[in-house]
């Protein structure tokens, strides 16, 4: 009798009862990204028993639902593993999206310049490189990047939104335009695209096109606030205050508040000739957004009002700021 019990024993430490099943490789293998899929892929990275081939797939896979999650630094523990094992440019560039998505550019642009290294076909890593560039303000290097993703991947539609938002940031408004119009044509439920070409538009002088896409973003989304506030510029520019002003505060309203929104209700309320609107809505700007509020800061000296200088070094006692602000 214990010799019976000693062999059940001995085989349960040969083979645990977590040994992966047909049921875990089906749900590890799928798309979900849920807690059940990274339960099914652990089963299977925890199998010792399991071919090899199968633990570092469920170990990619898991890798991939943790990151989809938002859980960066536990993917990039399984990105590390499966470099140790497979080191191959399609994860470096994975691990750098996940190094993105901490905020971590640095890290991430060096992995993607290992995965292109690798594998310079890697359309993806030029595009991911291209976020972390312009997103530490090297925008030449990230219009080449995307220049180089759009030559190796033109189907993939988030190019053209990327590379536009490159463009427009650096005043080159004619290509953003062109690469936003191919963007929301390929995805017409893109508010995004219709938001930032709206603003195009109204940097290009053509107001009645940026109220359209506003028009079309709103059908889509109509609480958005972002799409509201553009249309509150573009009706501005037209000298329409009234329904200007109607939008800012609705934007506003909607949680869309934001200094530069303030700020541009308090310059319609100024063109209005509301004098008091208008320094509520430029002291609000301030508070808001203290260091950049430069241009606030002149149009409360145009009303004759002169607002204290910020002092980044300023100790907490810049109560006397904040009184003068309330």
């Amino acid at each position: 009798m214990l010799f019976h019990i000693l062999v059940i024993l001995l085989g349960l430490l040969v083979h645990p009862a977590s040994a992966a099943t047909a049921q875990d490789r089906a749900i590890c293998g799928g798309f979900n990204d849920d807690d059940a899929q990274i339960a099914a892929c652990t089963h299977i990275v925890d199998d010792e028993t399991a071919p090899e081939g199968d633990r570092l797939m469920a170990l990619y896979k898991r890798g991939t639902a943790y990151q989809s999650r938002g859980f960066y630094e536990k993917s990039i523990a399984d990105y590390d593993r499966l470099i140790a094992r497979k080191p191959i440019g399609l994860i470096y560039a994975d691990r750098g999206f996940s190094y993105q998505g901490l905020l971590q550019f640095e890290r991430s642009i060096a992995d993607f310049d290992e995965a292109l290294r690798r594998d310079p076909s890697l359309a993806r890593a030029h595009k991911l490189r291209g976020v972390s560039y312009f997103n530490t303000n090297r925008k030449e290097l990230a219009l080449a990047d995307f220049n180089a993703a759009q030559r190796l991947d033109h189907k993939d539609s988030e190019i053209y939104w990327l590379r536009g938002l490159a463009y427009e940031t650096a005043g080159a408004f004619k290509p953003a335009l062109a690469d936003y119009t191919i963007y929301v044509d390929r995805d017409p439920k893109a508010v995004r695209g219709y938001i930032h070409r709206g603003t195009v538009f109204l940097a290009l002088g053509d107001a009645d096109r940026a109220i359209a896409d506003a028009g079309k973003a709103m059908e889509i989304e109509p609480r958005n606030g972002e799409a509201l506030a553009m249309r509150g510029n573009a009706y501005r520019a037209e000298n329409d205050l009234r329904h200007a002003i109607d939008d800012y505060t609705a934007a506003i309203a909607l949680g869309y508040d934001y200094a530069q929104v303030y700020h541009a209700r308090g310059i319609a309320h100024r063109m209005q000739g509301d004098r008091e609107k208008a320094i509520t809505d430029f002291k609000m700007a301030i508070r808001l957004q203290p260091k950049d509020s430069a241009d606030s800061r002149a149009e409360l000296k145009t009303l004759g009002i002169e607002a204290p200088p910020f002092d980044p070094n300023a100790r907490p006692d810049a109560k006397a700021i904040m009184d003068w602000l309330k």
